[in-house]
């Protein structure tokens, strides 16, 4: 009986110390405020919002605006670094379009996202698959492969 209620007491020590690494990992590792706020400022209408941390102070909210995906960086401090958003394919400039055509021949376009970011590096990301793999090509706004 005492063996029992020794192992009982073992498992409630180690249950503690568990649930309260859990509580200062959360802790350490939730969206800053002004993230939240900044996001929220430019996306007002967004919908479906899933942040995840990407890095010490680069914060990734995905989300569903006017019918599209999405997905926003932000610092911890609320500064906008970029954006990803989804397009028809049909909204792809032709310069975009044929440059990718010519570089991946055959593949099947699968989705496109346009790319905006603080430093006007603005570019395309299609996603597509040839011959059974699924990949990604980044073109920018004359259709060069960058």
């Amino acid at each position: 009986m005492d063996a029992q209620i020794n192992i009982m007491k073992k498992y409630f020590i180690i249950s503690i110390l568990m649930f309260s690494q859990i509580i200062s990992f959360a802790q350490k590792n939730k969206i800053t405020t002004e993230a939240q706020k900044a996001f929220q400022t430019k996306f007002p209408t967004a919908k479906e919002v899933k942040w995840e941390i990407e890095s010490k102070d680069d914060y990734e909210a995905s989300f569903v605006m006017d019918g599209k995906k999405g997905s926003a960086n932000f610092s911890g401090k609320g500064e906008w670094m970029e954006t990803e958003m989804a397009i028809p394919q049909a909204n792809t400039p032709k310069a975009v379009m044929d440059g990718f055509n010519k570089a991946f021949a055959g593949a099947t376009i699968k989705e496109v996202y346009k790319i905006e970011s603080k430093e006007g590096k603005n570019y395309f990301e299609i996603e597509y698959s040839l011959k059974g793999k699924t990949k990604e090509a980044k073109l920018d706004l004359t259709g060069k492969i960058i």
